[in-house]
């Protein structure tokens, strides 16, 4: 009698709306509504690593952020798009959240720049 016990044959499929709901903390971090403390436990090292390298990339806390699209490119992996406001200039960021056996984790995020007048400059 053979038993499994390893993750990815007993994996549990994760509700996508839970990796929304993680992005939008996140999204709430940034415009300081949340603590970024609680927000590392939501993320893997790499995702973590992207999400402070966007912070440091953001001139003054987000005023706006909403949640566009959710898709699903494979079972176990969650893209999200969302626009984010800084008053002067709106600006798309991307979520990748992957499932673990904990449930969604960050694994990376970014700032995308579609309009150049509006970048926003670098914090050193």
């Amino acid at each position: 009698m053979k038993c499994h016990n390893d993750f990815e044959t007993t994996a549990i499929r994760f509700s996508p709306r839970q990796a929304v709901s993680y992005s939008t903390f996140f999204l709430n971090v940034l415009t300081g509504r949340k603590p970024a403390a609680e927000a590392r436990l939501l993320a893997t090292d790499a995702g973590w690593r992207a999400f402070t390298r966007v912070q440091r990339r953001v001139p003054t806390r987000f005023r706006q952020v909403r949640v566009v699209t959710a898709k699903c490119p494979t079972r176990d992996t969650t893209e999200i798009v969302a626009m984010v406001e800084n008053g002067n200039a709106h600006q798309a960021m991307t979520f990748t959240f992957r499932a673990t056996r904990h449930g969604w984790r960050l694994d990376h995020c970014d700032l995308l720049h579609a309009n150049r007048r509006h970048r926003p400059m670098h914090r050193l």
